[in-house]
């Protein structure tokens, strides 16, 4: 099975209706689950990292890596999915590739020193039975730390017991899948914990600077080895990162203050995902924080982060020009920045060596030009325009689109008064975030899970094989728990979908980035009828008062539209704010690679040297915010070419 034929998955309409099969997730190898309770786990996983720690050491020798020996380690479908700790890139080797690619990569890497690893925290459980089908399909997942050429790195293992020949002794385990990420670069780790900076400089010193002074320096005449557009998530967590590694760094942003991007959304917007979802690295959310944060909250937290993280930020600039000298490495970054106070503009031209465009995943908007819009007298917006349906009380409104914006800003008119109207032009798949999202969360985001950094390992780890058979089994289970709605969506007329091959939600989010809505409210009104559907029906014309719609309905007098059409890609921004000779060295981006199963371009070369996108939700950007950053923190250092995926030293740097 290649990656591609796992990528490439037809949307559905019903959910799968059976067990993954057994084979699918061990090929030819006989699991042998039943056998689990007997296992010392602790004694089998020893074992296990004993054997695969003295095979990788032969990378040393002469002869270099046995494949037999390597091969025999894993199941007969078993992959190893990376990040950054085998070259600087994100990639995933199926067994038949292994001898090829793998070992020649783990050789030059020189991973080894495999350990389970033993969190701090005691919430941390680092070896434990995860059943995906209980008595069929089940492995044991393994926490691990080891190190690399060039620094250290964790990991998950998942590790099933077989009945192979080669694996006859009793409680010997096979690998279904490795996962390794690199976590440090040697000399630039991250400086927190014990190695947080003092703070003081205790001694005699002739004209000491105040910490408030140093800040209004560094602030005021910034001198930074990336730039970052955009002062969201995306860039607050870059920033972040780089300055725990000791990479200089500054956000610039068009908005006013730092949080905008979130309290310039509509007026009733609280996020879909719970809280130990959403931390940010660093400085997690209060311990009395609420489960679902509205959007204004958000942005206070988002100003005070970046004033707790001492990071660089000028508000209210703009790129004027950037060109790169492909020669030097370094940009020419000209910004316009408006003073608060008089309104005066200023251009500063900046000497990064590195630009990280934090505008979000989604690109610009994306407005539909219908028929006789230009005759419409009403209100026409995008989505991300929109602010309060209070203005329309007692009038008719629509909204073209029917994804979780749309379906606020649809829930948003009804609660202030108006009359709306959803147009669902294709399908949804729909989960409600009071049964669904605590499922999907449990065990990983919830008050019960294990430390941030472990989720997110658990969550990134798996290979594309094993996440569609979890995401399918979900997406089976949660068809019955929310059968209430959906059963009452589908009698209403509301077109469902289940993903792509019915991986659900996951899978719509990794492939398109969109397609969902995490139900908060706005399928009941839709199912009572309070908000009307036109579904599968496109917008024919429209007139001065009204819409006219291809099968012939019309709604008369019309006061609103809202355009919840989604965006355009991120090179579109990236073309807007930087030129079309930059942009047209952009890779495409976001979906999933067909070769290594992972979103494309975003967090990893752009294709342009000293370029990087940067998006996603907050834990996206918490996760994939370290990724980026140790590709910089390593260029910086000669550990990696510009542009290049290759572990080089810095004698070798060309």
């Amino acid at each position: 099975m290649t990656i591609q034929s796992l990528v490439d998955l037809p949307v559905v309409y019903e959910p799968i209706d059976a067990d993954t099969d057994a084979a699918t997730i061990f090929g030819t190898s006989k699991s042998n689950v039943h056998a689990l309770p007997a296992y010392n786990l602790a004694g089998a996983v020893d074992a296990y990292l004993a054997r695969l720690n003295e095979t990788l050491f032969s990378a040393s020798s002469p002869a270099g890596i046995n494949a037999a020996q390597f091969r025999s380690l894993f199941v007969s479908t078993g992959a190893w999915k990376d990040h950054l700790a085998l070259q600087w890139d994100f990639c995933t080797f199926s067994a038949d590739r292994f001898a090829d690619e793998l070992l020649p990569l783990l050789g030059d890497a020189q991973l080894g020193n495999f350990e389970v690893y033993v969190h701090k925290d005691t919430s941390h459980v680092p070896i434990h039975v995860v059943a995906l089908h209980p008595g069929s399909v089940e492995w044991v997942q393994v926490f691990v730390q080891f190190t690399t050429r060039v620094g250290a790195g964790k990991g998950v293992l998942r590790l099933a017991p077989v009945q192979d020949a080669d694996a006859a002794a009793a409680g010997q385990l096979k690998a279904l899948a490795i996962y390794t990420a690199l976590d440090s670069i040697h000399g630039h780790e991250e400086s927190m914990d014990r190695l947080r900076p003092e703070g003081v400089n205790h001694g005699q010193h002739v004209d000491r600077e105040s910490w408030k002074d140093r800040r209004q320096r560094e602030t005021a005449r910034p001198e930074p080895a990336v730039v970052i557009v955009g002062a969201g998530q995306g860039g607050l967590n870059v920033a972040a990162r780089l300055k725990t590694m000791g990479v200089s760094s500054l956000i610039i942003d068009k908005n006013e203050t730092v949080g905008d991007n979130w309290r310039n959304r509509y007026k009733f917007l609280v996020l879909h995902d719970p809280v130990w979802y959403d931390h940010l690295p660093y400085i997690p959310f209060p311990a009395t924080w609420p489960i679902f944060t509205p959007k204004d909250k958000l942005g206070d937290w988002f100003e005070a982060y970046a004033k707790a993280m001492e990071l660089n930020v000028w508000m209210k600039t703009t790129v004027d020009s950037a060109t790169y000298d492909h020669v030097s490495g370094v940009w020419a970054v000209t910004v316009q920045r408006q003073n608060p106070t008089d309104g005066s503009v200023t251009r500063t031209t900046f000497n990064p060596r590195h630009v990280v465009m934090a505008t979000g995943h989604s690109g610009e908007p994306n407005m539909p030009q219908f028929k006789g819009l230009e005759k419409f007298k009403g209100k026409v917006v995008h989505s991300s325009q929109h602010t309060t349906g209070r203005d329309f009380k007692g009038k008719n409104a629509i909204v073209v689109g029917c994804c979780n914006s749309a379906h606020d800003i649809a829930q948003d008119f009804y609660e202030q008064g108006a009359s709306v109207t959803m147009v669902q032009r294709s399908s949804t798949c729909v989960i409600s975030s009071e049964k669904a999202m605590p499922y999907l969360n449990k065990g990983l985001f919830d008050s019960d899970g294990p430390p941030t950094d472990s989720a997110d390992l658990i969550l990134h780890s798996m290979p594309l094989f094993l996440a569609n058979a979890v995401q399918i089994q979900q997406t089976r289970y949660l068809r019955q728990l929310d059968s209430d709605i959906l059963d009452g969506l589908t009698k209403v007329g509301f077109k469902l979908d289940y993903g792509y091959g019915s991986t659900g939600l996951f899978g719509k989010y990794f492939r398109r980035g969109g397609g969902y809505y995490i139900d908060v409210g706005c399928s009941k009104l839709i199912i009572d009828g309070k908000i009307k559907v036109k579904q599968g029906v496109e917008i024919k014309e429209f007139h001065e008062s009204s819409v006219e719609f291809t099968d012939g309905s019309i709604i008369e007098n019309l006061h609103t539209a809202v355009l919840a059409t989604g965006y355009s890609n991120m090179k579109d921004t990236a073309k807007r704010i930087f030129g079309t000779e930059i942009s047209d060295k952009l890779n495409p981006i976001w979906g999933l690679g067909e070769k290594d199963g992972d979103l494309q371009t975003i967090w990893r070369n752009s294709g342009h040297d000293g370029f990087w996108y940067m998006g996603g939700n907050l834990a996206l950007a918490r996760y994939f915010s370290k990724r980026l950053v140790l590709q910089i923190v390593a260029e910086e250092n000669g550990l990696k070419e510009r542009g290049g995926t290759r572990l080089v030293t810095p004698s070798q740097k060309v």
